[in-house]
């Protein structure tokens, strides 16, 4: 039976009509994904989203095609003014929550450097200055939302993040000057890694992707694989290290300031509205914050 938020899209969207087989894979507030099986035998993934979820199709189009970035194709969308629906290519069957080996992960380390790294050459060459300027996200763009922080009702009056709004506005300065703008994938998690058959990894789900310099994937990356399969930061940095070949004292640098603008468009999410979203995410703040306040501690 075809899964209710798709129902609309039928008269549309004629692959709905052709599907034998529904497999949830991830069901959210603002997103809805499904591999299915078609009357041919093959197999697409199909995917819901809604409100800020529904501009992913445009994504891919705008940035991660352009920059030549190895993702899954998209076979057919269709987008209205607050949901759209992807019909994408299944690009493998298990991701690193699934797969939790080491090799993994450090395989995932390699991939983003390739990607940042390929990525930030060809920017300017690649995409227009408009579609540059429409998902740039500046460092005065992240003090702007760290002030908002301050002023949030579930925030108010934080040391923490008081703290941070000291600590980080050199370091944010520094790293914009010295670091080439590339892509940030901005989930870079387990959840969002495929395992390819020769041992490759494959990022999805590029829906709140932007352009900045930091590093705040390699910071999630690290996390993720502590939790996972106990792998240390310190291996995760060697493998980016071994394609980037930026010194550890720069990568190490850099992966601090970009946790950091990753807590903070995050915390910003959740103190806005996400927790309404997402029930049971008011739990997650007290970690971010004390994520936060380590990472200042490591910085200052």
């Amino acid at each position: 039976m075809i899964p209710t938020c798709f129902t609309d899209y039928r008269s549309t969207l004629a692959v709905l009509n052709e599907v034998t087989e529904w497999s949830l894979l991830r069901k959210w507030a603002l997103s809805e994904v499904y591999r299915v099986r078609l009357a041919t035998g093959e197999s697409r993934i199909i995917k819901w989203g809604g409100s800020e979820m529904a501009g992913e199709a445009g994504i891919y189009r705008d940035l991660v095609y352009p920059l030549q970035i190895k993702a899954p194709r998209i076979f057919e969308f269709i987008q209205r003014p607050n949901s759209a629906v992807m019909v994408m290519e299944d690009a493998g069957e298990h991701n690193l929550e699934q797969r939790p080996l080491p090799q993994h992960f450090l395989e995932a380390a390699k991939v983003l450097a390739r990607l940042r790294t390929s990525a930030a050459a060809n920017l300017e060459a690649s995409l227009p200055k408009k579609v540059i300027d429409a998902y740039s996200m500046t460092a005065n763009g992240f003090l702007a939302l760290l002030e908002d922080l301050l002023k949030s009702p579930k925030l108010a009056g934080s040391s923490t993040l008081a703290n941070m709004m000291k600590i980080l506005p050199p370091h944010l300065e520094r790293l914009y000057q010295a670091v080439p703008v590339t892509i940030v994938h901005s989930d870079y998690h387990a959840k969002n890694l495929l395992v390819q058959a020769d041992g490759g990894v494959v990022p999805i789900d590029w829906s709140i992707t932007y352009l900045s310099p930091h590093l705040g994937d390699l910071y999630s990356l690290t996390t993720e694989a502590q939790a996972w399969c106990g792998l240390s930061r310190d291996a995760i940095v060697a493998a980016y290290r071994e394609v980037s070949h930026v010194s550890a004292e720069q990568v190490n640098w850099q992966l601090l300031v970009g946790g950091l603008c990753w807590l903070i468009r995050s915390l910003r999410w959740l103190a806005y509205g996400g927790t309404e979203i997402i029930p049971g995410s008011d739990a997650w703040i007290p970690d971010l914050m004390n994520d936060a306040a380590g990472l200042c501690e490591e910085l200052a």
